[in-house]
């Protein structure tokens, strides 16, 4: 069995409620806590734990119900995720303070590291290592904070109060310190992670490589892209099926560079399949949980896949239900099953791991920016070709594809047919320009100015140095 790292600590740590305050500790303190090594490893092991248990629901919603992929209809979540769906948002939706709070609180326990750490005696190359780690949970929390909010105040320090009231920074300013930190640690990270879950110099390359995406720098795209294909570490799932790389059994496989890992256990698991399986779906092993609440893939996606794209298998148009009937699911009631069945757990938690980031999408960025900067080219579109010929598709031949417009096209295609139910698609539809155009499409009252969220309106009334976001009130 898998394990997670960092349970032993999460028991010792309370959370913070406002993530500007010191947390309190009800036996531990900075000034009596950070005496050993151990102590620095427990905190880092408390703040990996908050930036990899975060659960998908929010996350999901926030990436996918938004767009051309994904409703939720049916159950009690159906209430937060129609403002989603249809545009309607406000600065109040729980969401956005669940997740402004989450990513805060990782920020204050990796800057309480990076403040207590340097004076600790123990081994320095694995001090050095413990400071990397918290650089890159730190960059990694402002980098989602980024991606939903825009720029946030950028806290570097844990000797902070209530009583501060940190503004935010400009554009360039954000996206400059997040780089600088990416670019640091990838110096300092081992290749190798040295427990499973745990960061490494891939990890801080690719999440950097999507930085520079979805800022359109596409010279230092495709270069950083590079210098994860040149670790030789990662390579492309080499199963007999497409949908076979996210089973259980083949998690530990060179495709994931970065994941957030799960167990079947309450507090350390994942429910998405609950959520995707149609009513009295009938589960292959032990009694599971079955939500109200319907996550449903929209047909217009799954029909234009390929008919022979082994991607399009873990989407089931059909099911059998708990009395051996075959149900067939209707226009825009088909489920992504991608996370499939976990056949050892029981209820509603099953110990799928999420990939945050994997080879594939490294293929597929450097793939981009060449584009961007070159138009189609043959190493733009071999890079395509490695991942549709894991999914049993036909090779792209530079011919089809007459401009750069098309070659751009024919990629946000790929991308949502390579990386659906992944959180990746609101942000794939903002960087080509399509996010307010396809909500349109579907009838929904959308303005340019939602390609951002609101800043919670708690963090609003909390702080009068925050300027919200233009278009909202």
């Amino acid at each position: 069995m898998k394990k997670i790292f960092y349970l032993a600590i999460i028991g010792l740590l309370t959370g913070c409620a406002n993530p500007l305050e010191e947390e309190v500790y009800s036996a531990f303190g900075p000034n009596n806590f950070f005496q050993k090594a151990d102590d620095a490893e427990g905190l880092l092991n408390s703040a990996y734990s908050v930036e990899q248990r975060r659960g998908f629901r929010n996350y999901l919603l926030m990436a996918e119900v938004n767009t051309d992929l994904l409703i939720d209809r049916e159950g009690g979540l159906r209430s937060l995720a129609q403002p989603l769906e249809d545009f309607t948002w406000n600065a109040s939706h729980e969401f956005f303070e669940t997740a402004w709070t989450t990513h805060y609180r990782t920020i204050y326990r990796t800057n309480l590291i990076l403040d207590q750490t340097p004076a600790i005696s123990m081994n320095e190359t694995r001090k050095a290592q413990i400071l990397a780690e918290a650089r890159f949970l730190r960059a990694s929390a402002y980098q989602t904070l980024y991606d939903l909010f825009g720029p946030v105040p950028l806290i570097t320090s844990s000797t902070t109060s209530s009583d501060d009231r940190p503004s935010r920074p400009t554009r360039e300013e954000f996206i400059a310190f997040v780089e600088t930190e990416f670019k640091a640690v990838a110096d300092v990270l081992p290749t190798v992670a040295t427990q499973y879950g745990r960061a490494t110099k891939g990890a801080a390359l690719s999440l950097l490589t999507r930085f520079y995406l979805n800022n359109k720098k596409w010279k230092e795209t495709a270069e950083t892209a590079q210098k994860v294909v040149d670790l030789g570490v990662y390579k492309l799932f080499s199963g007999a099926n497409r949908t076979d790389l996210f089973d259980i059994a083949n998690e530990k496989n060179t495709e994931f560079i970065y994941i957030r890992p799960s167990l079947a256990q309450p507090g350390l698991g994942d429910n998405y399949l609950p959520h995707a399986a149609p009513p009295n779906y009938k589960f292959k092993t032990a009694p599971k949980t079955n939500y109200a609440t319907q996550l449903k893939t929209l047909s217009g996606f799954y029909n234009t896949f390929d008919p022979a794209d082994q991607r399009r298998q873990a989407i089931i148009t059909e099911y059998e239900d708990i009395n051996g009937k075959i149900i067939k699911l209707g226009t825009d009631d088909v489920r992504s099953f991608k996370f499939k069945e976990d056949l050892s757990a029981t209820g509603e938690v099953m110990g799928n791991d999420f990939p945050v980031y994997r080879y594939a999408d490294i293929l597929l960025t450097r793939a981009e920016a060449l584009n961007e900067l070159n138009g189609p080219t043959q190493e733009a579109i071999d890079l395509i070709n490695q991942v549709r010929s894991r999914a049993g598709v036909t090779a792209l031949k530079t011919g089809d594809f007459a401009s750069k417009d098309a070659l751009r096209a024919h990629l946000l295609k790929e991308r949502g047919w390579e990386f659906f139910s992944e959180e990746l698609r609101r942000q794939d539809l903002i960087r080509h320009g399509k996010f307010i155009e396809y909500a349109k499409a579907r009838g929904k009252v959308a303005f340019d100015y939602q390609v951002l969220f609101p800043l919670p309106q708690s963090e609003i009334d909390r702080n009068p140095s925050l300027k919200q976001n233009d278009g909202y009130k």
